[in-house]
């Protein structure tokens, strides 16, 4: 005869071992085990309310903090407390960790302006999310803060030639025309010349490679355009380059991943008291 498997029934974990308790008070602390910025403490209050907690937030969202310092106290009965722990670090630790990134990668880049255009490739639930996190770390979102059309490589492409590209670009008025330039038409300091000829405001030297960088300004400078463009330069910068990138003549640096994949911040959510009604106080 066939063995029959009977489906197991969902089953309320908490509920069930803490069934006898839920009616005792639990204390849970929130603290960062590490240096950070922390982000989201507005949502973090949010979800705790909405799981029947009471919170008390000591931080705003953006401030740094010191490891060990507490951003949070939360209490409820067991059941909601242990909740806690499953949805609320999660709404603050990928976006503190995103936060601080950015923050150092303002520090270290000085008076380059530091943008994170990555954002925008990321999946659609997390773009208001991440946007604030980089809002909290100092970067910024858009390479220019006025109405500008991006010209990348696509549009070169599809026109043929970096005037025609530029030409177009002039049928919107009032809006700055931001280039990208890999080298693909001929080599990129060429390209950097009829860019801020035709009249590009910001060249994007998007290949990654510091020689390419220096070649353009050195060009630009030759020829006395340097002084008419944002020199902007991309591809796979990381955090420890741009110490040495601030003695380059650049205006803006764009870093996606090495910010956008920073790793998450590392919270500790720890029971700190359990009040036990008409039975004193008991320290777990």
């Amino acid at each position: 005869m066939p063995e029959i498997k009977l489906e197991q029934q969902a089953v309320d974990v908490p509920q069930v071992l803490f069934g006898e308790m839920i009616q005792k008070v639990v204390r849970a602390e929130i603290v960062p085990t590490e240096r950070g910025v922390v982000v989201g403490t507005e949502e973090l209050e949010q979800h705790a309310r909405a799981l029947g907690l009471r919170i008390t937030v000591y931080v705003h969202s953006g401030s740094e903090v010191q490891a060990g310092k507490r951003i949070a106290l939360v209490t409820g009965n067991p059941v909601q407390v242990v909740r806690g722990e499953d949805i609320l670090l999660g709404i603050i630790s990928k976006v503190s960790g995103v936060a601080t990134a950015a923050r150092e990668a303002v520090r270290k880049a000085g008076s380059i302006k530091v943008v994170c255009g990555g954002w925008k490739k990321m999946p659609l639930k997390l773009k208001q999310e991440l946007r604030m996190a980089l809002k909290m770390g100092g970067a910024h979102m858009r390479i220019c803060t006025e109405p500008f059309i991006y010209l990348d490589k696509n549009y070169i492409r599809i026109f043929g030639s970096l005037p025609k590209a530029i030409d177009a670009a002039r049928l919107l008025p009032g809006r700055a025309i931001v280039i990208q330039l890999r080298g693909d038409t001929g080599p990129i300091e060429e390209e950097a010349l009829i860019a801020a000829r035709y009249g590009s405001q910001v060249i994007m030297v998007d290949t990654g490679h510091l020689d390419d960088v220096r070649s353009v300004s050195r060009a630009l400078q030759k020829r006395g355009l340097r002084r008419k463009v944002q020199l902007a330069f991309a591809g796979g910068i990381k955090l420890d380059d741009l110490e040495k990138l601030c003695h380059e003549d650049l205006d803006i640096v764009d870093i996606g991943r090495a910010i956008l994949d920073a790793p998450l911040m590392d919270f500790c959510y720890n029971t700190v008291k359990m009040e036990i009604k008409n039975d004193g106080l008991k320290t777990i």
